[in-house]
């Protein structure tokens, strides 16, 4: 039969050879709307798969596109899209907007990133698919998303399929609008698979699913059928003929972890093992989205993909995708063995947050001679009700014993997620996770802005203010690191709201403002990750200061504190002329007023005026500016 048999009646499923559904739900409508729209848009095998930008654009900033400080995560979800459907007589290609984006604007001088729909419009008339797929996993890609869809609608050339975590929550606006034709709902390989059975008249998925949404006869609908997990199996490695992963390194990283890797000079690649989180945490929305479990993947099949990946593409980084990483530990293990047995030149990295009470000395072994940099922990919060609260699976005694183990391994850098402003949080459960960034003293504390996200339990009644977000084009999007909203990295400045070291004076029993929590989230970032950090004390590694600061400044080129204290860390090293170097740098900086204020709240004017002149006098004034500072949150104590 031909792929695309229009002559096929829609009551005659058997002259397809298989029925597309079953007689047990009625998916008419869609296969009347997909019968239409085959009419319309004649197919001619091309498939095109859109990654849209994960840049805030209306905050880019050149420079730090030069710097390589921008995120540049390769489209995996669309790999394994391409991947489920690789028999299919079809042509993929993967458009990653992000990685063209930032790939332009490196190599062209006069390149403008607000003409980056030119990239899709050239892509489109060369490659003129039948299919469009885009994806959008992040607030913070609403803008470019839409941007993108109202092109496509422009246009009227494609078939307009959408998925990813903002489509599936989203699907009405954009059904509503017209934007799309199509949305899949959820993890989308089966259900993009069952639409295209309908759309080809194929049977490569017999069984109907539901979760498919779209209009028909003016109303909005959904198809029928069962509701399925994926299964994590998909071998990636044809795929990667679809992205230049080998080049992705040029022109972004994946976090300070990949650009720690040779400077940043080595390509890198992500890398996945489970699908899942056994965890249920109030403000994640990986449940809602991917279903309840885990999946694992086979260790064989990631051994197969890693050595592909190095082999073939040169890749020497790897970082985990998974949000359990740790779910069995005792399989992890196995893996990294076998990583080590091989002796790949490699290292990698676990940005996400592990949970902490899978992790044991052998791991912690383990993870060192396979090569791993550094990794974050899931802490979240200090205060154990509002653990409890978030339904986050550890404790603080699980933290407490997994600081002492992290002894044993002091090469690698280690760092605390904490979330700050989750809903009804005060500001004395805040005083918590300050108090415990301090005292578990892990190389860094990753401190972020609670977002509100879609799927999450801690957010379901705000659904005018996800519409907002819609409606405003993704304009009302804000950051969970919010000096990234600005080019120069300030914060803007409201009435009514403490600042600096005045945050600590806030009554305990308050319930901080989204403006005050930006507030707080600047002062408890400031002096736990650059006042009082564990390195930058007599005993401190003062080196995993530096490479971890000094990577991660290229996405901030106009913060002066970061130069300053890099400034003293070298000069704790014995590295004059780089101290002098970024001392200056730190005060050309401070010509913005901006900076200058917030450096002159902290006590740090003075210390920038009267650098210290070798190591010991370094220590000697940092301990007096941890004590000046400590002064107006001692009374905090709990």
């Amino acid at each position: 039969m031909n792929l695309f048999d229009m002559s096929r009646p829609l009551d005659d499923p058997a002259s397809a050879g298989q029925s597309v559904t079953s007689p047990v739900f009625d998916n008419a409508p869609l296969e009347a709307l997909c019968h239409s729209l085959v009419e319309r848009h004649r197919p001619n095998r091309r498939v095109l798969l859109i990654q849209v930008p994960q840049i805030i654009l209306k905050s880019f900033n050149r420079e730090v596109a030069l710097n390589k400080g921008y995120y540049i995560f390769p489209p995996t979800g669309l790999q394994c899209l391409a991947a489920s459907a690789w028999d299919r007589d079809l042509e993929f290609k993967i458009l990653d907007m992000n990685f063209e984006l930032l790939k332009r604007t490196c190599e062209e001088e006069n390149f403008d990133p607000e003409c980056w729909l030119d990239i899709l419009t050239t892509t489109l008339d060369a490659f003129d698919p039948w299919l469009v797929g885009v994806s959008c996993m992040f607030d913070l890609g609403i803008e470019s998303m839409m941007r993108i869809l109202h092109h496509l609608q422009q246009r009227d050339r494609q078939i307009v399929i959408t998925g990813g975590v903002i489509a599936s929550y989203e699907y009405r606006q954009l059904l509503q609008q017209r934007l799309c034709h199509f949305v899949v709902q959820g993890e989308g390989e089966n259900k993009f698979n069952f639409l295209l059975d309908c759309l080809t008249g194929e049977a490569h998925h017999p069984s109907p699913l539901s979760g498919i949404h779209f209009v028909h006869a003016d109303q909005l609908q959904e198809s029928q059928g069962a509701t399925r997990q994926v299964a994590n199996g998909y071998t990636l490695q044809a795929t990667y003929d679809l992205i230049p992963i080998e080049r992705y390194y040029l022109y972004g990283s994946l976090n300070p972890f990949s650009r720690m890797a040779n400077q940043g000079n080595a390509p890198f690649a992500a890398i996945q093992l489970n699908r899942g989180c056994r965890a249920a945490c109030t403000f994640c929305s990986v449940r809602d989205f991917m279903g309840a479990g885990v999946r694992r993947r086979s260790g064989e099949a990631v051994l197969e993909e890693m050595a592909f990946l190095i082999e073939q593409k040169g890749v020497r980084h790897f970082e985990w995708l998974d949000d359990d990483l740790l779910f069995d530990v005792e399989r992890f293990k196995a893996l990294l063995r076998q990583v080590i047995e091989r002796r790949w030149s490699i290292t990698w990295s676990a940005n996400n947050g592990l949970i902490a009470g899978s992790i044991d000395a052998e791991l912690l072994e383990l993870m060192r001679a396979s090569g791993c940099v550094g990794f974050k922990i899931g802490v979240e919060s200090g205060n154990a009700a509002m653990l409890r609260k978030v339904r986050k699976p550890a404790s603080l005694k699980v933290f407490r014993r997994v600081a002492i183990l992290l002894e044993q391994t002091p090469e690698i850098f280690v760092g605390g997620n904490f979330l700050l402003g989750v809903p009804d949080e005060t500001f004395g459960q805040m005083m918590d996770s300050f108090r415990l960034c301090q005292e578990l003293a892990f190389d860094w504390a990753a401190m972020t802005v609670c977002q509100k996200i879609r799927g999450a339990t801690a957010f379901e009644a705000l659904g005018d203010t996800f519409g907002e977000q819609m409606s405003s084009g993704g304009g009302k999007v804000s950051n969970f690191i919010p000096s990234r909203e600005s080019r120069d990295g300030s914060i803007q400045i409201e009435e009514d709201v403490w600042r600096n070291l005045q945050v600590f004076r806030l009554p305990v029993d308050q319930v901080p403002s989204e403006s005050q929590v930006r507030e707080i989230w600047f002062t408890f970032n400031l002096v736990c990750n650059f006042i009082f950090n564990r390195n930058l004390q007599p005993e401190g590694r003062v080196e995993k200061f530096i490479t971890w600061v000094e990577m991660a400044r290229m996405a901030y080129p106009a913060n002066p504190y970061m130069c300053f204290f890099l400034a003293l860390a070298y000069r704790i090293a014995d590295r004059d002329a780089q101290a002098v170097s970024l001392r200056d740098k730190s005060r050309e900086l401070l010509d913005a007023h901006y900076w200058q204020e917030r450096f002159d709240a902290f006590g740090l004017t003075d210390l920038l005026e009267r650098f210290p002149s070798d190591a010991d006098a370094t220590h000697l004034a940092l301990a007096a500016l941890r004590d000046r500072t400590a002064h107006h949150f001692r009374h905090r104590s709990a």
